[in-house]
């Protein structure tokens, strides 16, 4: 069972690296200047600080739960809407799908993993 939650850990990495370049390449690809340096350059490097700050494994501010989720919720939807109209709605719709698989499976992860270290510690 741990085996699917690392495998999962390492597709969430590339899809938070995927959803990065997505919105580096849709700014400065698909809109006129200067929306395209602000959306191309700007809002990934918004995106990677509240990440790093907020969403980190071992950051000293990591968000609680719901923080997280709602976080990935917008930057995630973010993306998926600026596929949908932007590229093609299906390559909107399988991003969205693929990243809330994952994040279902990671939120299941963290809980069931959390579970079995307190029952190993005694706890």
């Amino acid at each position: 069972m741990t085996t699917l939650f690392q495998i999962n850990a390492l597709l969430r990495f590339l899809i938070e690296m995927l959803t990065l370049i997505l919105l580096i390449f849709l700014g400065l690809a698909k809109y006129q200047f200067p929306f395209n340096l602000m959306i191309g350059i700007l809002v990934p490097v918004i995106i990677y600080v509240i990440w790093s700050i907020y969403m980190a494994p071992l950051s000293p501010h990591r968000a609680r739960l719901w923080g997280r989720i709602t976080i990935e919720v917008v930057i995630f939807g973010l993306c998926a809407s600026m596929l949908t109209t932007r590229i093609s709605g299906h390559a909107g719709l399988v991003y969205g799908v693929l990243v809330s698989l994952n994040a279902i499976v990671a939120h299941i992860g963290v809980a069931v993993t959390s579970k079995f270290i307190l029952q190993e510690s005694g706890i």
